[in-house]
């Protein structure tokens, strides 16, 4: 049933109550039938203190027919990131830092929201739901997100494949004359699967028919600004917009 979900995701300035009107949508979706997951990808989650039940980092039912998630970023990034993430880790801790500095200095900015992200897909091929509402970060990192999986492509189809190759060939070489930690096909492997994953999101939500991207804002002339211009990014980058909630 996966072809039939519909994927509707809120983003604005922040405090233009872009939460409330996600909440208020998915809280109707439900009330009509449908399986309807509301999940937050803002790292400052405020959909619990909404619905006034505790959330987490897996679906958790609040009422008939209406699951809610705050994606818990520790738990995201490992599920993710985790391979590529203690490979980095190995290497720092070989430059001499300790695990505590190695461990935060492998997760890359912007990987938080990204994982969260990630989740709409997932979510998407479970078949679990009928509506999957978006609780997104504030515009200016939802387009910056948004963006990295064309990067993504670009980098998987012309860089990926030489790096792969060099390793194969240079790999033994380092490690036995410098002691540097190699990464071996399994990181490689995790790396192609997070950007077809990547890939998969994008797809997703630049399908119209399946989903569309809806701005929250106010009357203020700054908040109205930044909405037309981000109205133009998210069609540059092929994601329909549908509606404007003022």
């Amino acid at each position: 049933m996966a072809g039939s979900v519909r994927i509707i995701v809120y983003t604005g300035k922040g405090g233009v109550g872009k939460t409330s009107v996600a909440a208020a949508t998915a809280l109707r979706c439900a009330e009509r039938g449908q399986r309807t997951l509301v999940i937050s990808t803002d790292i400052a989650h405020s959909l619990a203190d909404s619905f006034d039940v505790p959330l987490g980092g897996e679906p958790t039912k609040i009422v008939e027919n209406l699951w809610g998630q705050e994606s818990d970023v520790y738990y995201n990034v490992r599920r993710y990131w985790g391979t590529i993430q203690r490979y980095v880790q190995s290497v720092f801790k070989w430059r001499g830092l300790d695990d505590v500095l190695a461990e935060e200095l492998t997760v890359l900015p912007g990987m938080d929201e990204l994982s969260s992200l990630l989740w709409i897909a997932e979510h998407h091929d479970s078949g679990n739901y009928d509506v999957i509402v978006v609780d997104a970060a504030p515009t200016g990192e939802t387009v910056r997100l948004l963006s990295l999986p064309e990067a993504g492509r670009w980098w998987l189809e012309r860089i990926f494949p030489i790096q792969r190759q060099a390793m194969r060939i240079a790999g033994p070489v380092l490690r036995r004359v410098m002691g540097v930690p190699v990464p071996d096909d399994t990181v490689f492997q995790a790396g192609e699967e997070l950007f077809h994953r990547l890939d998969h999101m994008q797809r997703l939500l630049a399908d119209e028919t399946k989903s569309s991207v809806r701005l929250v804002l106010n009357l203020e002339k700054m908040v109205i600004k930044e909405a037309q211009r981000s109205f133009t990014y998210f069609h540059l980058f092929g994601y329909p917009t549908d509606l404007v909630v003022c």
